[in-house]
């Protein structure tokens, strides 16, 4: 159920290494119907690991599959065991309202050295009846000098709730 971060350089050599972490989220799991159709919330979590800081530029899903992202956010981390982890057809549980209130845009956040954001993506499926995820995701950041490109093989996703994840092949 893990992810291995996998980093690509787009820029010079020496850009910092941006981990994303996909392990504390399942594969696939159960959502309800909302008022926003069916759909989940899910997060990822970047850390960076290296000792300079690292302005997040955009985030994007590898591969969507029958499904559509409405919106991509971020969530500062206060300590590493704040996670937003899922919100299966919207319903934010009491530890994740707070942390969902506090998302802030992508494009130009800054990560400090050692700390982490989740990254959160309001999933859609396109047809209620299937299974509907994402397929990696890809982060484009840089340290003010260098750019990069991390990404994982994250597989995250949903079936309806009338039926299952076995059923889907998941």
């Amino acid at each position: 159920m893990g992810a291995a971060a996998v980093v690509a350089l787009s820029g010079c050599v020496g850009a910092p290494a941006l981990d994303v972490q996909g392990d504390l989220v399942p594969v696939c799991f159960s959502t309800e119907t909302s008022d926003d159709g069916f759909m989940a919330i899910v997060a990822v979590t970047l850390h960076n690991s290296s000792a300079r800081d690292l302005i997040l530029r955009e985030a994007t899903p590898v591969t969507l599959e029958n499904a559509r992202v409405d919106d991509t956010s971020a969530i500062p981390l206060a300590t590493p065991y704040d996670r937003f982890g899922v919100a299966p057809g919207g319903m934010l549980t009491p530890p994740q309202r707070p942390l969902y209130n506090d998302r802030v845009p992508v494009e130009g956040l800054q990560v400090l050295a050692g700390e982490s954001v989740d990254l959160v993506l309001e999933v859609h499926a396109r047809d209620f009846r299937e299974y509907a995820g994402i397929k990696g995701v890809r982060v484009k950041y840089d340290d003010g000098w260098f750019s990069a490109t991390a990404s994982a093989d994250t597989e995250l996703g949903f079936v309806p709730p009338w039926t299952s994840c076995s059923a889907h092949g998941r």
